[in-house]
C-alpha cells in the first residue's frame, strides 16, 4: 500500500480475515473499543476502515448492534489463497527464521513487567483461540508488547502479521505444531507466575526458533513443487500523522548529510536542482528546506543558497507540534533499536568477513577524528542493519534508521548535556572489540550505549516539556 496509515492496516487485517474464512458470513466483528485497544488507535480510524469494508460488500453495520460479515466466498477463493502465500514464500521463510532477533528482546520486557491481571487476560484470550496455534502466538505477542507503551512496535507486529497471513488461513493442517504452541505459551506463563522470567525467555526463544518453520510447512501447497512466482518482499508501512512528502524528503536529505554526501559547511544543490533530482515541485522542495532550517540541520542564506550546519554552529531548533510528534516517533524507534541491537549486532557481525569488520572500524574512527561521535548510535544501527544477511532485518533497521535521523533536531540540546566524552569513550571500546573480532563484546558495548542514549533522550524530551505519558 502506498498510503502508510493505520486505517490501511486495520482495513487489510479484517479484509484478509474475511476473505480467508476466519470470519464467516453472519459472524460479528469485535467491538470498535476492543479494536482501538488492540491496535492503539482512535475510534475514527477503525470506523473509516470499516466504512471501506462496507463499500466493498464485506460487512454491514447496524447502529448499536455492531458490524456483521456479509461476504460469501466464491470459486476464486482457492486461487486467492495460493497466490497470496506463494508470492510471499521467500519473505515468510525469512521472517520466520529471523524476526525473533527483533521480537525476542521485546517480549522479554513483558516478562519483567507482567502482572496477575495481564496473565489472566492472556489466558482468557488463549481459550478463545484454542485449536489455532498461529492465532494464539499472534495474540500473545500483541499482548506482550502492551507494557512498552510503544505504538511503533505494535505497528511492526501487525504489519508482520498482515504480511504472513498465517493467522487468517484456516485450511492449513498444523498437526502437532498446534499442541506445541499451546504447551509453549502455557509453560511460559507458568514460569512467569513462578518468578522465573529467565527460564521463560529460554522457552520462548526455543519455540521461536522451531515453531514458525513448522507453521510454514503446515501450508500444504508450500511443499508441492509449485512453479516460482514473482515475490512480494516485506515492507514496513509506518503510520505517521504527517505523511506529507516534505517529511520524507527531509529524511532523505538528512540521510545524505549523515553519510557526508553533503558535508558540514557545504551548500546543498540549488532548490531547483533538488526538485528535479527528487521529481517534486519547487514549492515542495522549498517547504522541505524550510523544515530542515527549522530544526537547524541547514541554514538558507538569501541569494546564496542552503548550507549544512555543523553541530557547533546550529542554533535553537523550532519544535513545532508536527516536529514534536515526529520526535515521539523517533523515541519509539530508539527504544526498539535499544532493545534489539545486541542480537542484531551479533547476527550481522557473525556473517562479516575481515573487510566488513575493517569498514565499520574505519567509520567509527572517522567519527572520532571529526568529533562526530554523537552520531555513533545511528551510524552503527545503519551498518548492522544494512549488512544483515536477512531481508526482513534489513527492512526493520532501514526504517528505524530513517526515524532516528530526526534526532538531528535535538543535537543543539544534546550538546548542552556534554555527552561527547561518553560517546567517544564508547567509540574506542567498540573499535577495540572490532580489532579483536569479538562480536559479543561489540554487541554488549553497543547495547549499553543505546540504553544510555535512550535514557538521556527521554530525560531531554521531558525537560523540553513533553508529557510523560507521550513517551516510551
Amino acid at each position: 500500500m502506498q498510503n502508510s496509515s493505520m486505517t490501511d492496516i486495520i482495513y487489510d487485517y479484517f479484509y484478509s480475515r474475511i476473505l480467508f474464512g476466519y470470519f464467516l458470513p453472519g459472524d460479528q466483528l469485535p467491538s470498535i473499543s476492543y479494536i482501538c485497544r488492540q491496535f492503539q488507535v482512535s475510534a475514527l480510524i477503525v470506523r473509516t476502515a470499516f466504512a471501506r469494508l462496507r463499500e466493498e460488500g464485506m460487512l454491514e453495520t447496524i447502529e448499536r448492534k455492531g458490524s456483521t460479515v456479509t461476504y460469501r466466498p466464491g470459486k476464486e477463493q482457492g486461487r486467492l489463497y495460493r497466490e497470496s502465500f506463494l508470492s510471499r514464500r521467500e519473505g515468510m521463510e525469512d521472517i520466520c527464521r529471523h524476526s525473533d532477533i527483533i521480537f525476542g528482546s521485546i517480549a522479554q520486557v513483558y516478562m519483567q513487567k507482567k502482572t496477575e491481571n495481564s496473565i489472566h487476560q492472556i489466558r482468557t484470550q488463549l481459550k478463545k483461540r484454542k485449536g489455532h496455534p498461529a492465532k494464539q502466538i499472534t495474540m500473545f505477542y500483541a499482548e506482550a508488547m502492551q507494557p512498552l507503551n510503544n505504538p511503533l512496535a505494535i505497528n511492526l507486529h501487525w504489519e508482520i502479521v498482515r504480511y504472513l497471513r498465517i493467522p487468517y488461513f484456516e485450511a492449513a493442517n498444523f498437526g502437532d505444531t498446534g499442541i506445541q504452541a499451546e504447551d509453549h505459551i502455557e509453560r511460559m506463563l507458568t514460569l512467569i507466575e513462578a518468578g522465573n522470567a529467565e527460564k521463560a525467555v529460554e522457552v520462548m526463544q526455543a519455540f521461536n526458533r522451531d515453531g514458525p518453520r513448522l507453521f510454514i510447512k503446515g501450508l500444504p501447497f508450500m511443499m508441492n513443487g509449485e512453479p516460482p512466482v514473482e515475490q512480494i518482499p516485506f515492507k514496513w508501512q509506518i503510520y505517521r500523522e504527517h505523511p506529507q512528502l516534505c517529511y520524507t524528503l527531509a529524511a532523505e536529505l538528512m540521510s545524505k548529510i549523515d553519510a557526508q554526501a553533503y558535508k558540514q559547511g557545504e551548500f546543498l544543490p540549488s532548490c531547483q536542482a533538488l526538485a528535479q533530482e527528487y521529481g517534486v515541485s519547487l514549492i515542495t522542495m522549498r517547504r522541505t528546506l524550510e523544515l530542515l532550517n527549522n530544526i537547524c540541520v541547514t541554514e538558507t542564506l538569501n541569494g546564496v543558497g542552503t548550507r549544512v550546519l555543523s553541530g557547533k554552529s546550529a542554533g535553537m531548533p523550532k519544535l513545532f507540534q508536527p516536529i514534536q510528534k515526529i520526535l515521539v516517533l523517533y523515541l519509539q524507534a530508539l527504544q526498539i533499536g535499544a532493545l534489539s541491537c545486541h542480537d542484531v549486532a551479533i547476527h550481522t557481525l557473525s556473517s562479516l568477513d575481515d573487510d566488513g569488520y575493517d569498514t565499520l572500524d574505519r567509520i567509527i574512527g572517522r567519527h572520532i577524528e571529526e568529533r562526530r561521535a554523537f552520531l555513533l548510535a545511528e551510524t552503527c544501527l545503519r551498518f548492522i542493519g544494512g549488512h544483515s544477511p536477512s531481508a526482513c532485518v534489513k527492512e526493520f533497521y532501514h526504517q528505524l534508521y530513517h526515524l532516528l535521523l530526526w534526532g538531528h533536531a535535538l543535537h543543539f540540546f544534546s550538546q548542552k548535556m556534554d555527552a561527547s566524552q561518553t560517546h567517544e569513550a564508547y567509540a574506542h571500546k567498540l573499535r577495540d572489540a572490532l580489532s579483536r573480532r569479538d562480536a559479543e563484546s561489540f554487541a554488549s558495548q553497543y547495547a549499553e550505549l543505546m540504553g544510555l542514549f535512550l535514557k538521556g533522550t527521554t530525560l531531554l524530551l521531558l525537560q523540553l516539556g513533553f508529557e510523560e505519558q507521550q513517551l516510551v
